[in-house]
């Protein structure tokens, strides 16, 4: 009877301690975060990493493009524009909190890179392209699993068969120049669809380019939408009574500024002045229905100022002094709602590299986008370069006269968008380099470019 007793208190005690696992696993996600390190990509499907001292394979919810890409270029792009580095994996588990590992590869929602201070598919959008992830783990989505194993065979099998025809090269007699050696069978229908052959690459992208100039169609269009209000980085600079705002710092410039003054008389005094002047802060700038910064009497309408260094808007700084804050009035050509802006690309060459976000392109043919010379807003590099003077010195040296693409924002009106008066850049490429300026900044950064 005794033993008994201790069988059912073990088999409680078991039972109780497969409760608790099976409630801390409960409160797991899909998904656990692992840390490893970033290797590449054997595809933009499938990610290349070492993770707990194992090199393994970690593949993605389906990435779908909106337009066909060429997957090699993707690669190469890739590869030059995310180095080896430490990354946090998202990995899909098993319920017990073991990354679930099928057909020889782990699973990830996705993948942050460190270095980056963003995910693969942030990087994969900032690049330009345009997809939707699907939310289905890629193991439960049995087409992409097919598309994706079928296609290592297929790179496998490609890769033996280039390493025994290296050998029989030199014994091939000499093909005459007008006779074309390519067979569609095997390439058509031996290649997963979108993906373009090394061999007639070069050819293709030769037929692209002719069929561009014939076209002479220097535009791109895509819709970008922007928020009615523009935060802006910057220092406060010296505030009179009437709300006009001199000598502040706006991303680097010195523009006037003009916000709402409270109503009562005397609510400005000198100390606050003194407070206020050199703090570091965002300026929330309005924008017109046409995606420009609204001005009034030449100077820039700030809606709003967020003192970063206190944590303080501009209504709480205000009624920490006793003042009482005045509600802006909306007028009917301020924007309310998102503004969708065109990307149009036009062809230039580069000059030089001013700022950390400002780059001067010089173009042949002024038109009602560009004049000879313009200066654009552009993201900074990243990471920082320590020394930035000497790394745009080093840039401008290398890619001074080099031909550019320039994809910039134009309003809905038809003008050039523009940020404190400077027009913006959603990206620049570089044809010869194949490569954005991102991509371009990076590769000077770590030698790859010299």
């Amino acid at each position: 009877m005794k033993k008994r007793k201790n069988y059912l208190q073990i088999l409680f005690a078991i039972i109780f301690l497969l409760g608790i696992h099976a409630t801390i696993m409960s409160q797991l996600g899909p998904t656990i975060a692992t840390s490893g390190v970033w290797q590449g990509i054997s595809s933009f499907q499938v990610v290349q990493a070492k993770i707990d001292d194992k090199i393994e394979r970690v593949c993605l919810p389906k990435i779908q493009f909106e337009d066909e890409i060429d997957q090699q270029m993707l690669k190469q792009s890739v590869k030059e524009g995310i180095p080896t580095q430490n990354a946090v994996f998202q990995l899909y588990h098993d319920g017990l909190g073991r990354p679930k590992k099928e057909n020889g590869m782990l699973y990830a929602s996705d993948v942050y890179l460190k270095d980056l201070k963003m995910t693969y598919t942030a990087y994969l959008r900032r690049a330009g392209y345009k997809f939707e992830i699907s939310r289905t783990p890629a193991y439960e989505d049995k087409e992409l699993l097919r598309g994706v194993l079928y296609s290592d065979h297929i790179t496998t099998r490609l890769a033996e068969i280039e390493k025994q025809g290296k050998g029989e090269d030199d014994k091939k007699p000499a093909i005459p120049r007008n006779i074309s050696t390519m067979r569609v069978t095997t390439i058509y229908d031996v290649l997963p669809k979108g993906v373009i052959p090394p061999r007639i690459r070069k050819q293709q992208e030769e037929i692209a380019r002719r069929i561009a100039e014939l076209k002479n169609r220097p535009y791109e269009t895509e819709i970008v939408q922007i928020d009615p209000l523009r935060w802006a980085s910057g220092r406060m600079g010296l505030i009179r009574e009437d709300g006009v705002i001199s000598g502040a710092n706006v991303e680097g410039q010195k523009p006037e500024l003009v916000i709402l003054p409270p109503e009562q008389p005397g609510w400005l005094t000198p100390k606050m002045i003194g407070e206020l002047d050199g703090q570091p802060c965002e300026f929330v700038l309005h924008r017109y229905t046409n995606g420009l910064e609204v001005i009034q009497n030449s100077r820039y309408l700030v809606r709003d100022i967020y003192f970063s260094k206190w944590k303080l808007s501009w209504e709480e700084w205000l009624a920490k002094h006793g003042v009482e804050y005045v509600e802006p009035d909306l007028l009917p050509d301020f924007a309310s709602g998102t503004i969708a802006l065109e990307v149009k690309l036009v062809s230039g060459k580069f000059n030089s590299m001013r700022a950390p976000v400002l780059c001067d392109i010089d173009f042949n043919k002024p038109n009602k986008l560009v004049g000879k010379n313009e200066c654009f807003r552009v993201f900074p590099p990243d990471p920082r370069p320590d020394n930035f003077i000497q790394f745009a010195n080093r840039f401008n040296e290398l890619f001074k006269g080099k031909e550019a693409d320039v994809s910039i924002l134009v309003c809905p009106d038809g003008q050039p968008y523009t940020e404190i008066g400077q027009r913006r850049a959603r990206r620049i490429y570089f044809p010869e380099f194949k490569a954005t300026l991102d991509m371009a900044q990076n590769q000077v950064m770590t030698g790859k470019i010299r």
